[in-house]
């Protein structure tokens, strides 16, 4: 050609010459030459250009990291190594060198590629680069791409042109090089790099200057804007913005527009919720809020929204339900018409149901695509069977594999993300929904339910129902590809598909029966959780008074029981799980043995086609077969749920329209509330019960009567208590009316008539102003947990010399300035670190502030002193509301003096009314007994006690820490606690049992392959293409450059049975057998290692807790405690082992797949390393993200129950104060927050989905090509290639079922952390001893303080110091002294609630700190000023541990003036509601002087127990008092003068330390004592 032919025939090598067009093909030698040296010469010499270009500009500091850049790296560094690979067989393994042009090719192509991977790792830190990097560049990677493809044209052209069709060394380097020049190609589709997140840095002149602005602040603001208690958070330059909206179809389509969020994840940058993802608009809470309301009350939305607008302007009642509609039971009225209240389950499908059936397309789809794989692998065998037929079928049918698995691939994962979208819809509706109506229900129809049945509503139902999304396509989808499949089956094998049928039709009516049964057991194992979450609840928030008096056990005991019957159903339910388990595992090998053993004794021959295309189909039959029960199962809970959702929806709601009579007083009118001929009642009116249209079914019957049972209970108790009859009031405007009367008789009901909260069954109610609301002080101060300053402003805004004034009148100022952070001091969930009187003041203070024309004040003076109450009552009551309409409930009656108008009550009706010098004198109503009071504003913490709680825990203003939250992996120690608590020797039982299962049943497999192709084996051209096969699978690597060589045959050493049928299902039959039995054992231990492991945690959690001190209780929220013994509880009881038992057995699954696909087709191995390194990088940048979105989805759920539980017990102080719209705001921010981590967490789950979904397209995709290749050498095995193939088509699943699982295990695995967390961490209480207690210990009851020093955390000063007296037996002490003088402090010494620092406390000689924890306690007795009742009987209530005898609690409660009240009540059986609603405050303290009696303790402390008992009844308490504990120890703080004047001796508390103690006659000559100050108010 020009030039001597030796030297090129030299250049060349293996005898060529550099031809340029040989026949319908270009040279060899010229195509090294001309085409690939020039173009990766090219792509060298740009890449070495821009890389040293740039290297001045980079970004300095942290970068996001681009996934899309690290794969073309690595790519890069790949296509470097080829070559020198090629270069290394060519000479060790053929033993020909290669030629010339063979090294400089290879050479030139790996220093290019070499350099290219510098270029994109510049690339990397050139962020002012597009991802793809330079034009020019890419166009020169586009030319090493086009000759590559022509290389590769000419070794398919070799190879079908020669007879012996052995690829040489450089076909492998030019097939996997294409491969990987397409996976490049794919890398530059990304359109845009994630933004630089805070932070992260600057692009820089390395060379000086700074060639790029920053574009982040220098500060971020750490401030957040809030409106009341909805926090608004500032816009940030780090926010991910809205998801997938602004995002391009591309994008759409791949998920790209979640890389950002992946990459803040790796880089541990998401700490909360405002790091992920905005809500999209379409998952906006308040829009689907008020969509679904309008849906439910079937209000047109234009209407509905313009009705909004009006009602918010005109209701003269303050009305928040529907618009200008009456809203309870099943009829709303709307604008003068009725209409039919939608029920949930119609409200749902008409606002969601067009988009989510809609979904359903894809679906369908992806259920097609999955039936296309099993026929391509039929044709696809069928192809190497026959070979005449044409070779380029082969590759249409790998393309087929491709598009099918491909395209199936999107449709299913699109389908997975739109229906949780929809989900999510479903759970903001129902949520905000549930929110909303315990809010607006009245409270008469609330009381029928629990906070912790609510909180089940809201948690576990609601999940339930957003779970029917998936499983309601299923329930079409399932039969549908039962349909297809069996079609099929009976195109490949004809009638004997019906045998393995039959098997499977047999399972039906035993997974029906199992759904059902498991439906039962769900039904009852809510209902046990239901009244186990209660009684943690009532546990937790009572938790102070359990402390004092040794109720743990108790609790413990009533738990467990819950418990056990829990753990039964649920054991019940894990069994039965196990044998749904074993079923789904071992049917498609029990299948497969009855139909290919029926279509062999038919006669018929099996073929690899067939066989494994009907493998593929049984695979695909047996899931919706095993699935369709627990489909069935899925719905039918589903619709338990709604039907437990919709009967606490159709509560009757709070409609003042009708409770007020529609003419109410004008402005000119005098009155300010009119109440004529009145009657009201706690029960329920007897057409608005709860509604009885409960499901049909008979699991959700069972629900449903126990649910009547519970209302039913609880209504006729609540009938049995007061009702208020025949009242007639007319209270004039800007008047003050005293409201009087003994315990029990009506006083607060009176006012919770005014405020709607009874039901009225007769008469006329009127208030003026009406909407404006009430300034309601409850006689039960409702705190919440935030600072006193926001409890002051209430949400209203803040003005200083309005807030001074209030803060002086209600004389907090000289609390305030003691308080660590002054009013910026947070003060626990219900206010647990304030005093009575502080919460008393706290909350009159937030009543004042918000300026209400009428003011409901019920006892705010019996919780304060004497001179505390005097400054209340003239400078706030009489003062700063002078000019206000007041109703003062008190039995202070001194004060009644000053008022307009007297009410007296006895029995729930007025008895008398009139000026104070008619009703008082007539009534004979002590008004002198208090002239003397002593002066105290104590409870179980004081101020001091604040202090040293809000320090000790925090040491900032916030007292309620922020919830702990681990970052980075689920640690191993946690995967160790938990197998531990599985079971040290059944753990390994279970791992290997699951070996030996997935071992079976891979070799059943293997030996159907051989089946096949073995049985009929009878010619030697068949023998020699089986060895042939064998060579290339098992023999030397002896197929380089063309050489083969011969290898001895592994099958040589089996039993030659050639058409021995009986043989070969024998031995397929045994290993079928062994894998069913191998399957069963592991089932079972699984199900009851899980068991083993719920019983133990929870064990371990319920005892950690029950040791923590109270300071622990102080500072955490009860929500989020709940959120252990709910939410967590779930997942390791259920959830955890259900997604566990999958990971375990997909990753035994998916190894298995990979062994045998590499052993059929071994050169799927090299495809299988590469892609095996970008799912192992792709997994682990997913998990790094979704652990924490995780934790972030735990976090923000325990606000959203905190804050429900919070509103249920402020909702009378929420409704009287017109503030429920800011209440349901605030529900839906914290909403929002979950909401996002929701959002969040599917997105990025989805993202997953997407990469290793493609990662099984191209491993599908490869062993196709792989196979049609190998078909044209004549080397391949059909059985093998079968056996292969038809695993690789399950390969996409496992992929993405493996990840997903593990990825799912290790976020349900945060449960056992934060359960962890709390067992391991939690503070317990010093239980240490030296000595047991003498039996009757103590005996005189003489107790002796000796220096005591008692101080909360060492950096505080001492809450007692030096502190020391001694009393002698049987004495009488009143304690006294100004707020934060230590008086409580002596009460939590004494009961060694707070360790000391120095001294003792001795009881008759004993040291107290040497007795346990549980003598000590169970030996004393205490009366709180604060009275707990718990829900159950009333002889539980006084008695929990069964001591005493019916006789003896009767007399009990008649000592305590109760017994009337408890025989109306139904006597000592009748059931206590939850914190004791049927009773009133008195009457709950005198049940806790009942216990004090009945207990017979030595010593009695007693704090202030009688506050909220009218004075006559106070002055009988204490004559019993008296004659029942003649011969005790009793120490009284006191508020009354009269309950301690009688006292032997009186101990003077001031600044921590003893500063008087005597009789109070001698203190009280003294006037300079502290005693005459503290009763005549000068102290």
């Amino acid at each position: 050609m020009g030039a001597d032919g030796w030297q090129w025939a030299q250049l060349c090598g293996h005898g060529e010459n550099i031809t340029a067009w040989n026949k319908n093909d270009f040279g060899r030698c010229f195509e090294q030459l001309a085409f690939a040296c020039t173009t990766h010469a090219l792509l060298a010499i740009l890449s070495a250009y821009h890389f040293a270009r740039h290297s001045h500009r980079q970004v300095l500091g942290p970068i996001p990291r681009s996934l899309t850049l690290h794969i073309r790296f690595a790519l890069c560094v790949v296509l470097a190594g080829l070559p020198l690979v090629a270069l290394v067989l060519a000479y060790l393994y053929v033993e020909i060198h290669p030629s010339l042009a063979d090294i400089i090719t290879w050479g030139i192509k790996a220093a290019s590629w070499l350099i290219h991977s510098g270029y994109i790792w510049r690339l990397c830190r050139l962020y002012h680069i597009h991802i793809r990097g330079h034009v020019i560049v890419v166009i020169s990677v586009l030319l090493t791409c086009a000759s590559t493809a022509i290389q590769l044209r000419t070794s398919i052209l070799n190879l079908l042109s020669e007879a012996t069709h052995i690829m040489t060394v450089d076909d492998y380097v030019t097939f996997i090089t294409n491969v990987l020049h397409l996976l490049y190609l794919l890398s530059l589709i990304p359109a845009s790099r994630p933004d630089l997140i805070e932070n992260s840095g600057s692009i820089q002149n390395v060379g000086g200057l700074q060639t790029e602005s920053e574009t982040a602040p220098l500060l971020q603001s750490q401030h957040r804007g809030c409106y009341g208690a909805v926090p608004i958070s500032t816009a940030t330059s780090d926010q991910l913005g809205g998801g997938d909206e602004t995002a391009g179809c591309l994008s759409r389509l791949t998920f790209w527009w979640v890389t950002p969020l992946l990459l803040k994840g790796s880089q541990q940058h998401l700490n909360s919720a405002t790091d992920l993802f905005d809500l999209p608009s379409r998952l906006n809470t308040q829009r689907i809020e008020e969509k679904f309301l309008e849906i439910m009350h079937d209000t047109p939305p234009q209407k509905a929204r313009a009705e909004v607008l009006v009602d918010a302007v005109t209701d003269p009642y303050g009305d928040t339900h529907a618009p200008n509609s009456s809203s309870g039971g099943d009829v709303v009225i709307s604008d003068g018409q009725i209409h039919k209240k939608k029920s949930l389950i119609s409200a749902l499908n008409t606002a969601f149901g067009i988009e989510y059936y809609s979904i359903g397309v894809l679906k369908l789809l992806a259920d097609g695509f999955t039936f296309v794989g099993p026929m391509l692998l039929n044709w696809l065998v069928t192809y190497m069977e026959d070979p005449t037929e044409p070779s380029w079928h082969g590759y249409v049918y790998a393309a087929g594999l491709f598009l099918s698995t491909f395209l199936g691939s999107m449709c299913s994962t699109h389908f997975n993300y739109l229906v949780q979208i929809v989900g999510l819809k479903i759970r903001a509706a129902i949520i905000t929904s549930i929110y909303r109506k315990s809010v607006l229900a009245s409270s008469v129809s609330l009381s029928t339910f629990s906070v912790g049945e609510i909180i089940n509503f809201m948690s576990t139902d609601v999940d339930r129902i957003v779970n029917f999304c998936p499983t309601f396509h299923n329930f079409w989808s399932l039969p549908f590809q039962i349909a297809v499949a069996l079609y099929l089956l009976h195109q490949q094998i004809g009638l004997a598909f019906l045998a393995g049928l039959a098997f499977a039709i047999l399972l039906i009516p035993v997974n029906r029966w199992i759904a059902i049964k498991i439906a039962q057991l769900s039904t009852s194992m809510m209902s046990h959780k239901d009244g186990r979450v209660k009684v943690m609840n009532e546990l937790l928030t009572g938790i102070r008074i359990i402390k004092f008096y040794l109720w743990e056990n108790h609790f413990r005991n009533k738990i467990g029981k819950l418990r056990n019957a829990e753990l039964a159903s649920l054991r019940g339910r894990k069994y039965l799980d196990a044998l749904c388990v074993y079923f789904w595992a071992t049917t498609p090998v029990l299948i497969s043995v009855l139909t290919f053993a029926t279509y062999t004794l038919l006669g018929h021959r099996l073929t690899a086609a067939k066989v494994f295309t009907s493998m593929a189909l049984f695979n695909i039959l047996i899931m919706p077969l095993n699935a369709f029960p627990w489909v069935i199962n899925g719905l039918m809970e589903a619709w338990v749920s709604v039907r437990r959702v919709q009967v606490f929806l159709q509560l009757a709601e709070l409609d003042r329209s009708k409770y007020y009579a529609k003419s109410q007083p004008d402005a000119s009118s005098d009155s300010a509330v009119i109440i004529q001929q009145a009657q009201f009642s706690w029960s329920l009116a007897g057409d608005q019960e709860h509604p009885t249209d409960h499901p049909s079914h008979e699991v959700s019957s069972a629900q449903s009567n126990a649910e009547d049972e519970h209302i039913n209970s609880v209504a006729n108790a609540r009938s049995s208590t007061q009702k208020l009859i025949n009242i007639n009031l007319n209270i004039p405007k800007g008047s003050i009316v005293g409201v009087v009367g003994t315990v029990g008789s009506g006083k607060s009901s009176l006012l919770s008539a005014i405020t709607a909260e009874m039901q009225r069954e007769q008469g006329l109610v009127t208030v003026a102003n009406l909407g404006d609301g009430f300034g309601l002080a409850a006689q039960e101060a409702w705190i919440q947990n935030a600072s006193i300053k926001d409890n002051i402003l209430f949400g209203k805004p803040y003005c200083e010399e309005k807030y001074a004034a209030v803060v002086e009148a209600c004389a907090l100022e000289d609390d305030l300035k003691v308080m660590p952070h002054g009013d910026e001091t947070e003060v626990g969930e219900n206010g647990v670190t304030l005093s009575g009187g502080q919460k008393a003041r706290v909350a009159l203070a937030r009543a004042v502030y918000q300026d209400k024309d009428l003011y409901l004040l019920d006892d705010p003076l019996a919780a304060v002193d004497a001179h505390v109450a005097h400054h209340l009552f003239h400078k706030c009551i009489m003062g700063l509301l002078k000019t206000k309409t007041r109703v003062l409930c008190t039995h202070h009656t001194k004060y009644l003096r000053d008022v307009d108008l007297v009410v007296v009550m006895k029995q729930g009706t007025i008895v008398n009314s009139g000026i104070p010098a008619d009703i008082l004198d007539a009534d004979d109503l002590d008004t002198t007994a208090n002239a003397n009071n002593s002066a105290d504003d104590t409870a179980e913490n004081k101020v001091e006690d604040v202090t040293a709680d809000q320090e000790q825990y925090t040491g900032s203003s916030s007292l309620m820490q922020e919830e702990e939250k681990d970052t980075g992996v689920v640690k191993l120690h946690v995967y160790k606690s938990y197998w531990i608590a599985v079971g040290r020797i059944l753990a390994p039982m279970i791992l290997v049992s699951l070996l030996l299962m997935q071992a079976t049943r891979n070799i059943s497999d293997w030996w159907l392959s051989y089946w096949v192709t073995h049985s009929h084996s009878s010619s030697a051209d068949h023998n020699t293409s089986v060895l042939n096969s064998l060579t290339l699978t098992h023999g030397h690597t002896h197929f380089l450059y063309r050489h083969t060589s011969m290898s001895i045959s592994p099958w040589s050493n089996l039993t030659e049975s050639e058409d021995n049928v009986a043989y070969y299902l024998a031995v397929y039959g045994i290993l079928a057998g062994a894998n069913s039995f191998f399957t069963l054992v592991r089932a079972f231990l699984f199900a009851y290692g899980g068991i083993c492991a719920a019983v133990r945690i929870h064990k371990l959690l319920l005892a950690r807790i029950l040791k923590a001190p109270v300071g622990f209780f102080d500072v955490t929220p009860i929500g989020r405690i709940m959120n252990r013994f709910s939410t967590d509880l779930y997942s390791i009881d259920d959830a955890l082992p259900f997604i566990m038992n999958i990971f375990l057995a997909q990753s035994y699954g998916l190894l298995g797949t990979l062994v045998i696909t590499c052993y059929g087709l071994p050169w799927f191995s090299l495809l299988l390393v590469p892609l095996g390194i970008i799912y192992y990088f792709i997994q682990r940048y997913y998990r790094q993200t979704s652990r924490e979105i995780k934790r972030i989805t735990s976090v923000t759920l325990s606000p959203i129950y905190a804050h429900f539980s919070e509103s249920i017990t402020g909702l009378t102080t929420i409704r009287a104060l017109r503030e429920t719209d800011r209440f349901q705001a605030e529900n839906r921010w914290r909403l929002e927050q979950n909401q996002r981590a929701q959002f969040t967490s599917q997105a990025a789950s989805q993202w997953l989905g997407i990469r290793l979904q493609m990662i099984g397209v191209a491993m599908v995709t490869g062993v196709a090509l792989i196979a049609v290749l190998e078909h044209h050498f004549r080397t391949v095995n059909p059985g093998l290639v079968g056996l292969a193939v038809s695993y690789a088509l399950s390969v996409t699943g496992l992929l993405n079922g493996v990840v997903t699982a593990f990825t799912e295990t290790e976020k349900q695995m945060v449960s056992v952390e934060r359960a962890g967390e709390y067992i391991t961490t939690t503070p317990t209480e010093k239980d240490w001893a030296i000595l047991c207690a003498p039996p009757y210990w103590p005996i005189q009851g003489a107790i002796v303080f000796q220096r005591v020093f008692l101080r909360y955390r060492p950096s505080l000063p001492c809450a007692l110091s030096g502190v020391c007296f001694e009393t002698k037996p049987a004495e009488k002490i009143g304690i006294v002294g100004r707020t934060g003088s230590g008086k409580s402090s002596l009460f939590l010494a004494l009961f060694r609630i707070v360790e000391l620092e120095e001294g003792q406390v001795l009881i008759d000689g004993i040291n107290v700190s040497h007795v346990p924890l549980g003598d000590l306690r169970s030996r004393l007795a205490i009366i709180p000023q604060d009275p707990f009742l718990f829900s159950g009987s009333v002889r539980e209530n006084l008695d929990p541990e069964g001591f005493c005898h019916e006789g003896e609690l009767w007399d009990t409660l008649r000592r305590c003036y109760l017994k009337d009240v408890v025989e109306r009540l139904g006597g000592l059986n009748a059931q206590v509601a939850e914190r004791g609603r049927h009773f009133s405050v008195g009457q709950r303290q005198l049940l806790c002087l009942a216990r004090a009696l009945l207990l017979r303790a030595k010593v009695l402390c007693i704090d202030e127990a009688t506050a909220s008992v009218d004075r006559q009844t106070d002055k009988l308490i204490q004559v019993t008092i008296r004659e029942q504990f003649s011969d005790n120890t009793v120490l009284t703080i006191a508020h009354r003068t009269d309950t301690i004047l009688d006292s032997d001796r009186v101990l003077v508390m001031h600044d921590g330390k003893v500063v008087e103690f005597a009789p109070p006659g001698i203190l009280m000559q003294n006037e300079k004592s502290k005693f005459y100050g503290l009763v005549h108010g000068n102290a």
